[in-house]
């Protein structure tokens, strides 16, 4: 196989899976409600089992039921908070249990995962988890335009990395830890965040400008750790359930990581305000 075939031999595949994974989220975000709650509960639970999965653990469906479960009680408790006139942050006092909920999940998980791998199952679980519920609570407090914001910055700085990387080249970004990634393309995704930025929420320069490109860097950052969680796994692909794609880690690492920040960020903003 040719050089330039081996670099681009994954484009199709990519393409076409990405093609589906992108009219189907956006199709549960713009909805919304029970039918993206649902998506949630299904990426949570996918999730879980995949990290599980590939660090050893020896009854990976069990804990992958425990993720979708806890995302299922999270998501649950607070629509029926908000059904009955709450909001997300004024209700929270009214479901205690979540948080411990979440715990069990990991809990349940971790007891057969090899002794070295837990600490990594646990924080790397709980940030996804986290970031999960968290799609949730923007899509419903902060409304579609801004969810939209989060998923274009990720998706856009992920397409523009990908290509500037393999075009481009040039020096690595963390080449102990993800051999593929250039500097050439971390700076292409982060003028692509401020780019879409701009076209989805207009000239709004916090946000454009500073929000956005932390975005995009924490979206990178999401991409990295779960490639270090791999390589010391010793396996390629989280799972081959997403041709091209690999599995929900390997395409959903990067919004778990933009996603846990701007949860973060928002929630702490409602808080304060």
């Amino acid at each position: 196989m040719s050089n330039a075939a081996a670099k681009w031999g994954d484009l199709a595949p990519r393409v076409i899976s990405g093609l589906v994974l992108a009219g189907v989220g956006f199709g549960l975000i713009y909805v919304g409600g029970l039918p993206m709650a649902a998506g949630l509960i299904a990426i949570g639970g996918i999730g879980i089992w995949e990290l599980h999965r590939m660090l050893g653990g020896r009854v990976a469906k069990k804990a992958g039921g425990f993720g979708a479960l806890a995302v299922f009680a999270v998501l649950a408790a607070q629509i029926v908070a908000l059904a009955s006139g709450y909001g997300f942050l004024d209700n929270l006092h009214l479901t205690p249990w979540i948080v411990p909920f979440l715990g069990v999940a990991l809990w349940a998980g971790v007891q057969t995962v090899p002794l070295q791998h837990r600490w990594i199952f646990c924080l790397y679980g709980a940030l996804f988890l986290f970031a999960v519920v968290g799609m949730f609570y923007l899509r419903v407090v902060h409304g579609l335009i801004f969810i939209l914001f989060v998923v274009a910055v990720v998706v856009a700085s992920d397409i523009a990395g990908y290509f500037a990387g393999r075009i481009l080249g040039g020096p690595k970004f963390w080449p102990r830890v993800s051999p593929k990634k250039t500097w050439s393309g971390t700076v292409a995704g982060w003028i692509a965040a401020v780019a879409v930025a701009w076209a989805v929420l207009g000239y709004e320069p916090l946000m454009v400008f500073v929000v956005a490109p932390l975005l995009a860097l924490a979206a990178q950052m999401g991409d990295i750790v779960e490639s270090a969680i791999k390589r010391k796994a010793g396996v390629k692909d989280s799972s081959d359930l997403i041709p091209g794609h690999g599995g929900v880690l390997d395409r959903f690492d990067a919004m778990a990581g933009a996603g846990a920040l701007a949860t973060l960020v928002m929630a702490g903003v409602g808080l304060w305000a």
